[in-house]
């Protein structure tokens, strides 16, 4: 995590509840890492308590063997997916913004009429996203994300690459946000994001709803 010393990874709640939810809903789903291969959380994410959504999903014997191999952008077919999700977790701040494939792989899907859906620091894929016409995917569209005073908040303000708020609004994205963890989730032209850990069930449900329209 940037100078801390300290490990990150992907945010537990953030993949815990709409991975929950899309799959109560009937949807088949892959797990994809920027490199393929075992992830890890972000020990930060690791205090859920008696949560039982993150229980269930995280202490379940086969969801972890797949979490310990996960797919490689590399060899995944756009046509069989419709809809691509990236959640968060600062280590996405360093891996997505400089993966090709990840963006291509979105790229794809989105401008085959499926859903792009991010979560909290997920957005950093949309930091050198482009569509074949050269614009970027998220301008113009209303963007939520983990925002600025969050990340001073937590005081990592100066530990990432970019403040992912100002970035996107730097490609034309309309950034929208709620108070500082408080839920938020936006939706506009196929692409659904949300703010924060908060937002974990209330995105999970709205990539729900717009997969009944894909």
């Amino acid at each position: 995590l940037g100078n801390t010393g300290k490990e990150t990874g992907y945010f537990l709640r953030e993949v815990a509840y709409p991975y929950s939810i899309l799959k109560e809903a009937g949807h088949n789903i892959n797990f994809c890492s920027p490199k393929g291969g075992k992830v890890s959380a972000d020990p930060l994410s690791l205090d859920y308590g008696d949560d039982k959504t993150i229980i269930n999903f995280y202490e379940n014997d086969e969801i972890q063997k797949r979490l310990s191999s996960t797919s490689n952008p590399q060899i995944i077919n756009s046509k069989d997916y419709k809809c691509i999700v990236f959640t968060g977790g600062h280590g996405t701040m360093w891996d997505f913004p400089k993966n090709s494939e990840l963006e291509k792989l979105t790229r794809e899907i989105y401008e085959k009429n499926g859903l792009v859906g991010a979560i909290c620091h997920g957005p950093a894929i949309f930091a050198n996203l482009k569509l074949t016409d050269g614009s970027y995917l998220v301008s113009g569209k209303k963007i939520s994300c983990f925002t600025d005073d969050e990340e001073r908040h937590v005081k990592l303000e100066k530990e990432v690459p970019f403040l992912l708020e100002s970035k996107l609004i730097s490609l034309g994205a309309n950034h929208t946000k709620a108070d500082k963890f408080q839920p938020h989730v936006e939706i506009d032209n196929r692409v659904i994001t949300a703010q924060n850990p908060p937002s974990s069930s209330k995105f999970g449900e709205a990539l729900v709803e717009n997969l009944k329209t894909i």
